[in-house]
């Protein structure tokens, strides 16, 4: 198996869906559209596939959240959780506190309701990337869609809810205790980029005209997403919105016309 597609699992929010379009993770695995592995989960094969690929359409904007690190989780549990966001539209992205918030200034905000005076704003475009790595207070803002590449968790703490309440009519949960536990306050406030190296996965992006050969290395993984248009994947058509993942040790050639294509490496082998 050289190239894996996989069904579509949209989970449904308050806020809006996300789509977890490439998963290995325990509580929704992707499973195999096709092919000789037909029917058998990403977790089959790959146990110990480390991230999660999400296509998030915030209808309305989510709850302000954290994730531990590496370093946190061992004061609040959990698994760590390190992410990026890609834009898929136009809209406000919530990423980083005020330089100089306190934690006592964050729990007078939850409790006034004017927590997103502590928050720094973007106005995301088409492509803006945002590291979000374990520790930095982030929100996705209403009405925005985007791709996120994260480790495999779903471990976060829910640190303010925009005062809104749940189907039920109560309050959702708030976490602000492990929440101010997993705030790392060193970290700076991201900047978009167009493109990522992290200790986890290196992220590109391009515009494809013609045909491009790419080769994964052993210990290597290639997540290939058709962000705007259209493109063929070893002669295989990959409709917009929709992941192929390249297993190690092979390569595949990516044919287009005009499409935008999101590039995801990652693995033991991943080159840089």
């Amino acid at each position: 198996m050289s190239v894996l597609r996989f069904g579509n699992s949209v989970h449904t929010a308050l806020w809006g869906t996300e789509d977890w379009v490439v998963s290995a993770h325990a509580s929704d695995p992707s499973v195999i559209a096709g092919g000789e592995g037909k029917g058998r989960t990403l977790r089959d094969v790959e146990p110990d596939f480390p991230l999660l690929f999400k296509v998030i359409d915030a209808k309305t904007r989510l709850s302000v959240q954290v994730h531990p690190n590496e370093e946190t989780r061992k004061l609040t549990g959990g698994d760590p959780k390190t992410e990026m966001w890609c834009a898929l539209s136009e809209g406000p992205i919530y990423a980083g506190l005020r330089p100089g918030t306190t934690a006592a200034e964050i729990e007078a905000a939850v409790k006034s309701g004017r927590f997103e005076e502590l928050m720094v704003r973007h106005e995301a475009k088409f492509g803006d990337v945002f590291y979000i790595p374990g520790g930095l207070v982030h929100a996705i803002g209403d009405g925005v869609k985007l791709y996120e590449v994260q480790q495999s968790s779903d471990t976060t703490f829910r640190l303010y809810d925009w005062n809104r309440v749940g189907k039920d009519g109560k309050p959702r949960e708030l976490h602000v205790a492990k929440g101010l536990q997993a705030i790392d306050y060193s970290l700076a406030v991201p900047v978009p980029r167009q493109s990522l190296d992290t200790p986890f996965f290196r992220f590109s992006q391009k515009t494809l005209n013609g045909t491009e050969t790419l080769a994964v290395v052993a210990g290597e993984f290639l997540a290939v997403f058709a962000a705007r248009g259209s493109v063929k994947v070893d002669g295989a058509e990959l409709s917009e919105g929709g992941s192929a993942l390249v297993c190690p040790s092979s390569s595949v050639t990516l044919a287009a016309d005009g499409a935008h294509v999101f590039l995801t490496r990652f693995g033991k082998g991943a080159s840089r």
